[in-house]
C-alpha cells in the first residue's frame, strides 16, 4: 500500500477515535452538569450547619468551553474530516494522483488551533476537577476520605434550601478528563501526520514535474544533434 494512502486510513482510524471521545466528553460533562445543576469543576463544598452543607457553584464557562470543544471540534469538524477522508481514499482507487492533490496545509494549521483548544479545554477540566476534589477531601473540614466516596451524597443548596445529590459526578468528570486528554493527543497525531503528508505531496509533484521535463530536455538534445549534421 502507498504510504500516502496508509496515511490518510490512519487518519480516519484517528477521526473516528476523537469523534468518540467528543461523544464522552460533551455527554459526561453535560449529565453531570445537569444532575447536580450547576457546574461542578472548580466548584467547593462549604459547610454550613448541623449536616449542612453549602455548594458553591463555579462559572458555568469552566464546563461550557469544554462541552462545546467537544461538540464543534471532536464531533462536527473530526466526521468532517473522516468524510472528507474517506471520499479521498475512494477517488484514489480510480486516480491515484488525487492524493498528491488534497489540501493538506490548511488542515495542518487549523488541526493546530484545534489542538491548542482542546488543550486548554483539557487543562480547565484537570485543574477544575482537583479544585473540587480537594475541597472534598483535603479541605479543613475534610468531608469524605476519597473524592470518590462523595458520589451520590444528599446536599442542601442555599438560599433555596433545596435538596439536591452530588450523583455520579466522580465518575463522570473522570470520563470527561480521560477523553479529553486522549482527543488532544489525538489532534496532536493528526498534527503531525498532516506535516508528513505535505512533505510526501511535496516530493510526489517535484518528481512528477521532472518526469515530464526529461522527455523535452531529451527532444531538444536530439533536434540539436539533427541540426548539427544539417
Amino acid at each position: 500500500m502507498d504510504v500516502s494512502n496508509f496515511l490518510l486510513l490512519v487518519n480516519i482510524f484517528v477521526y473516528f477515535v476523537i469523534v468518540s471521545c467528543g461523544f464522552a466528553i460533551s455527554n459526561s460533562l453535560g449529565v453531570s452538569r445537569i444532575s447536580s445543576g450547576g457546574c461542578l469543576l472548580s466548584s467547593t463544598l462549604k459547610p454550613y450547619n448541623s449536616g449542612i452543607y453549602l455548594l458553591v457553584y463555579s462559572n458555568k464557562f469552566n464546563c461550557e468551553f469544554p462541552i462545546y470543544s467537544g461538540v464543534i471540534f471532536c464531533i462536527f469538524y473530526a466526521l468532517g474530516m473522516a468524510i472528507y477522508n474517506l471520499y479521498t481514499i475512494n477517488k484514489a482507487q480510480r486516480d491515484p494522483s488525487i492524493v498528491s492533490q488534497m489540501w493538506v496545509f490548511p488542515f495542518i494549521l487549523l488541526n493546530s488551533v484545534v489542538t491548542v483548544l482542546m488543550l486548554v479545554a483539557s487543562c480547565m477540566v484537570s485543574v477544575g476537577f482537583k479544585e473540587l476534589c480537594d475541597s472534598l477531601t483535603k479541605a479543613k473540614h475534610k468531608y469524605y476520605p476519597s473524592c470518590i466516596e462523595a458520589e451520590n451524597q444528599n446536599l442542601q443548596l442555599l438560599p433555596t434550601k433545596e435538596t439536591t445529590s452530588t450523583g455520579r459526578f466522580y465518575t463522570l468528570i473522570n470520563n470527561t478528563q480521560n477523553a479529553s486528554w486522549i482527543c488532544t493527543v489525538c489532534w496532536l497525531v493528526l498534527v503531525i501526520f498532516g506535516i508528513v503528508q505535505f512533505v510526501l505531496n511535496r516530493r510526489q509533484k517535484t518528481h512528477a514535474r521532472q518526469e515530464v521535463n526529461e522527455p523535452n530536455q531529451y527532444r531538444t538534445d536530439v533536434e540539436v544533434k539533427n541540426l548539427r549534421h544539417i
